[in-house]
């Protein structure tokens, strides 16, 4: 599967920051995809599939990850909720 390689720019200062931590150039990258795949997800741009891609994992891992940031995967309002509750009253 082929890409689009970006490119991220990180402040000299920050980047030796990060290093000094342990974050590596890769590790970077992966992070700040999964970062940029959350909040796309979060902000409706991108579908859960899609931005589970972006972020380089499995729909699960992506699911998982999203809990660890407390972004729910389903977003009901009180309305929906209700209305699921009624539907599973009524099975």
């Amino acid at each position: 599967m082929g890409g689009i390689s970006t490119m991220l720019e990180i402040p000299e200062d920050a980047y030796l920051a990060l290093s000094s931590l342990g974050y590596t150039k890769e590790r970077i990258a992966r992070e700040a995809k999964g970062s940029l795949a959350a909040y796309l997800f979060k902000n409706g741009i991108l579908s859960l599939g899609k931005a589970s891609e972006l972020a380089g994992l499995s729909i699960g891992s992506f699911i998982d990850f999203l809990g660890e940031l407390g972004i729910p995967v389903i977003d009901y309002d009180k309305e929906e909720l209700e209305a699921e509750f009624q539907a599973a009253r009524e099975l």
